[in-house]
């Protein structure tokens, strides 16, 4: 495989982008490695992403939590219904806004998120076989930077905006 000396030789050479491609495939695969492992748990991937992500921060809102987790704010809430039906997690209405909806993990769902993470540690174990401490951490910096390019561009956010969905 030949190294190629500039961002412009790469670029001319690969119209189609296969990095791009490539991270989107490694994360699908990912993804369905990580389902897989789940299954038994009776969880899904982007259940165990709220799921620790209302362990970080107990009570966040359906809007924040989607953005935390990347996904639409219908998606999350398709999610949390899901969760909130076999318990494990209990939603409380905002003291100040009766519309929004303040999740929290119940011990069971502590225990699922628990038990799950051994799936997720050996899916990444599986994902990086092979792969040196040093590579890793290659790996790790150089896909910081892409997203670091690329977050650049955003406009920051609106402050009003942002706080209102807290």
């Amino acid at each position: 495989m030949a190294v190629r000396s500039t961002f412009a030789d790469a670029l001319d050479a690969n119209t189609r982008y296969p990095i791009a491609l490539r991270v989107k495939r490694v994360l699908q695969l990912f993804r369905e490695t990580l389902d897989e492992a789940l299954r038994p748990n009776g969880l899904t991937s982007a259940q165990l992403h709220i799921l620790a992500a209302l362990e970080r921060e107990p009570g966040i809102s359906g809007a924040r939590l989607a953005r935390n987790c990347q996904v639409t704010p219908q998606t999350t809430q398709v999610l949390l219904r899901g969760i909130e039906a076999v318990g494990w997690i209990v939603r409380a209405k905002h003291p100040e806004n009766d519309r929004i909806l303040l999740a929290e993990l119940t011990p069971a769902g502590q225990r699922i998120l628990e038990r799950s993470r051994a799936s997720l540690g050996d899916t990444y174990r599986e994902m990086l076989r092979g792969f040196s401490g040093s590579e890793i951490q290659m790996l790790e910096a150089l896909l910081c930077r892409c997203a670091a390019n690329l977050e650049s561009r955003r406009a920051p956010a609106n402050p009003e905006t942002a706080d209102r969905a807290r």
